[in-house]
């Protein structure tokens, strides 16, 4: 999956001036363009990006925009340069090459967390302006780069061998887990910021994890799988709903167990609003959910309608169930991240 421009955070805007300046004395003004404005600098080890912005009445601000739109040309003219195949923000969280949906959610929430990764060697190095446009040109310096990625993943690894040399405390699967679901955080950093290497590194190829940090993974996303959730139907609605919601868990990825010894209890109410409306059928869920912990403690609860449509009420039912069950997958990984660590 490539990079989107937005997850690099570029810094060392252009220079600031106040507004009241016409032009700048740090920038060039000349009767003919500079080169750079159309062709830029070949550097070996080097990348750069040109900017130019049109000047409505403040040329300051118009250098500054210029400054903007020469880093994000920078980012894309290496973006042309990576495979797809060295990019893939799920990489981190797939088991045998599978994901369950509570694992894909996991993903995404713990991705969210983490502080965004930034170039901080982009720098602005030249701008000119005339009569009519503003230009500035970005400058890359990809071996210091990739120099100081490459030790910040490496640095996160040795945070990654200190917690899997870590014993687990005695307790259950649930405990268990949650000891090592803050190591997830580290995996995603480390996927970061191995995207990050492969856009600006000369080999232009992700650092492979090690396999001793591959299996202790493996091993949180297995704990992961192998944990046991009790479905406690409340009312006639949710019960009614059995069948589709059983199924759409199973199939999530989800063990359920029919015993009171499970790690973690997902009680359900449901009231089902049953219309017709142009020869479809809408069965329309209004959920209660309760999640508990394996000692009886709430860890969250939530209301959502579900719905579901189709020209046979039990298609219908059945489609609102599976909404119901992607509404307690999402909710487990979200408790997981974070109200469980």
């Amino acid at each position: 999956m490539a990079l989107a421009v937005s997850g690099l955070l570029l810094n060392g805007c252009a220079t600031n001036k106040s507004d009241t300046s016409v032009v700048p004395e740090d920038h060039i003004q000349a009767n003919s363009l500079p080169a750079w404005t159309t062709q830029p600098p070949q550097r070996s080890g080097m990348a750069y990006g040109i900017g130019s912005m049109e000047i409505y009445g403040n040329p300051t601000q118009a250098v500054q925009r210029a400054g903007e739109l020469a880093r994000a040309d920078l980012v894309s003219q290496l973006k042309v340069t990576v495979s797809g195949q060295n990019t893939n923000d799920t990489t981190e969280f797939r088991l045998n090459g599978e994901s369950s949906r509570v694992q894909q959610t996991l993903s995404q929430v713990v991705k969210s967390q983490i502080p965004k990764a930034e170039l901080d060697e982009v720098a602005i190095v030249k701008t000119y302006v005339d009569d009519k446009y503003a230009y500035a040109l970005a400058e890359l310096d990809r071996v210091a780069a990739a120099a100081r990625i490459k030790q910040q993943i490496s640095d996160v690894e040795v945070k990654l061998n200190a917690m899997a040399a870590t014993p687990l405390a005695n307790g259950s699967r649930l405990e268990q887990l949650q000891q090592r679901l803050p190591a997830l955080s580290e995996f995603a950093m480390r996927a970061q910021l191995a995207d990050q290497y492969a856009l600006i590194s000369p080999e232009r190829r992700r650092p492979a994890l090690n396999a001793g940090l591959a299996a202790y993974r493996d091993a949180i996303l297995n704990a992961l799988k192998e944990l046991q959730v009790h479905l406690v139907l409340l009312d006639d609605g949710a019960r009614i709903m059995r069948g589709g919601l059983i199924e759409a868990l199973t199939t999530q990825g989800l063990r359920l167990n029919d015993s009171a010894d499970a790690d973690l209890t997902f009680e359900v109410s449901a009231q089902l609003d049953t219309r017709e409306q142009e020869g479809n059928q809408y069965v329309f869920a209004n959920s209660r959910v309760i999640l508990r912990d394996d000692q009886g403690k709430v860890i969250s609860t939530f209301s959502k309608q579900a719905k579901g449509v189709s020209g046979i009420k039990q298609l219908a039912l059945q489609k609102a169930s599976e909404k119901v069950a992607d509404l307690l997958a999402d909710e487990l990984a979200q408790s997981l991240v974070t109200r469980l660590r």
